[in-house]
């Protein structure tokens, strides 16, 4: 059982509507589905830090529909009450109440985030500087709102009780107009670092990823699992919770279109946000055989829920759905058993996907340098609307780590790229091909390399077509 000091303070409501307005004799509810609710450590609700949550429904987020709420740790939403549910713990072990934080006591807590040590190494700091920042500046905005619950607007203020100052800074937004915004920020902040963008994972990291897992000995269902896991990360560039929200539905569309494109949630963005991607016909047949084979028969014999909830990924001991988490452990688990040192993780797929596709995006529209991307994606809604749908990014900055790494990649490049598309069906033959030939060489029978391979190239040919379909459709928009 935890103890009071370190339970966790917030919860999700789960399916929750509450009182919006009341106005020609009707009363109108909001949709808060999946909401962060926050409470003190002794268990009872914080009101003050409820009221927060429920203000940023509507008024924060990449989007004019508020925060996001999606996933089991409620999205964005749910990133804010976690880094708020910090500042509420520090309050209750000193008796303060939010209202009366002084700008000393603000910066001791901020110093203590500075100070806390991992649980894993305690050599190493638990949070980084950018971190502890981005952890302040909620706890600014949350005491802005205190202040004006308790009708007191200079609270946080340069003269204030917390002394915190509002700095300016400009973005481009579609159609290169430079809007300028605004954020608080607090003497005992340090200086940000550079942000450490891991280096997307190699073509040799994934195939050695691949052969650990055959060659590992856990359950056939588990081997299968985490195949089908990895060239959903390698071919549709989905986060982690994308991912674990990938539905059997979803799958079944998509079989069921001339044109295969899958739908993903898009996290970190508004709720409902949701874009298609192309999938490969072998990787969606997998997918599909998964479906209707081991994952039917574990879940008639494991699952003691009432009705299948759908998801594809599910835990091989109880049939529930996997959390983000367990992808995570599982692409560790793999790292170390194929005997790799550096460091992988789920989110360098996604960066190697989006990379690449940008490197096919830059030389099928004939573009130059970053400068000419950033344009062609500011100004050409038909390209903002490819890229979209490939990454789920709408923020131009969002994409400016990949564009670099394109053209980086460009510099020994020297194919003529006529289809993106096409020659990212034929990549991913012969990759399936290869693989093919490396599970014969480990005694696979010649009758199953044979059928596997003639059930392949029958595949591919269809990716082929519909790859001409896609560009043909471009060329015509």
């Amino acid at each position: 059982m935890k103890t009071m000091s370190s339970r966790q303070l917030h919860s999700l409501l789960g399916d929750f509507t509450f009182f919006d307005h009341f106005s020609v004799d009707r009363t109108s509810t909001c949709d808060a589905s999946n909401m962060s609710f926050l409470c003190w450590p002794n268990g009872s609700p914080c009101l003050i830090a409820n009221l927060y949550l429920q203000s940023l429904l509507n008024s924060r987020g990449r989007t004019r529909n508020g925060l996001s709420r999606k996933g089991r740790k409620g999205g964005s939403m749910g990133d804010f009450a976690g880094k708020l549910a910090q500042l509420l713990r520090r309050c209750y072990r000193d008796k303060i109440d939010p209202i009366n934080l002084t700008d000393k006591k603000f910066r001791d807590y901020i110093v203590e985030l500075r100070e806390e040590k991992s649980d894993v190494n305690p050599a190493q700091d638990k949070k980084s500087e950018n971190t502890v920042i981005a952890t302040g500046r909620v706890w600014l905005d949350f005491l802005v709102f205190v202040g004006i619950f308790y009708r007191n607007k200079n609270f946080v203020s340069l003269s204030g009780m917390i002394r915190a100052r509002e700095e300016k800074y400009v973005i481009k937004v579609r159609g290169g107009r430079s809007v300028t915004r605004t954020y608080l920020t607090h003497h005992s902040f340090g200086r940000p670092h550079q942000v450490h963008h891991r280096d997307p994972i190699t073509n040799d990291q994934i195939k050695l990823l691949k052969s650990a897992n055959r060659k590992d000995k856990a359950p056939d269902f588990v081997k299968m699992r985490r195949n089908i896991m990895i060239e959903l990360f390698t071919d549709l560039g989905p986060r982690r919770g994308e991912l674990a929200n990938l539905r059997v539905e979803d799958v079944r569309k998509a079989l069921a279109m001339e044109t295969p494109v899958i739908r993903l949630d898009t996290l970190k963005r508004e709720e409902g946000a949701e874009r298609y991607v192309a999938i490969f016909m072998p990787t969606l047949q997998k997918i599909d055989q998964f479906i209707d084979g081991d994952r039917r028969k574990l879940m008639r014999k494991v699952y003691k829920g009432d009705k299948d909830h759908g998801f594809v990924f599910v835990s091989y001991s109880t049939g529930k759905p996997l959390s983000a988490a367990v992808f995570t452990n599982e692409i560790l688990a793999l790292r170390k058993l194929a005997g790799i040192e550096s460091q992988i993780c789920a989110h360098m797929f996604r960066h190697a996907m989006i990379t690449r596709v940008f490197t096919h995006f830059i030389s099928r529209h004939e573009l130059n340098n970053a400068d000419d991307f950033r344009r062609a994606l500011l100004d050409t809604k038909t390209f903002l609307a490819e890229v979209t749908s490939w990454t789920g990014h709408l923020d131009t900055k969002s994409v400016e780590y990949y564009i670099n790494l394109a053209f980086r990649n460009l510099a020994s490049y020297t194919e003529t790229l006529t289809s993106a598309h096409l020659t990212m069906a034929m990549d991913k033959y012969f990759q399936l091909e290869e693989e093919l030939l490396e599970q014969l060489e480990e005694g696979m029978p010649v009758t199953e390399y044979k059928k596997k391979l003639k059930a392949l190239k029958e595949l591919a040919q269809k990716d082929f077509e519909i790859s001409e379909k896609r560009e043909s459709s471009l060329r015509n928009r």
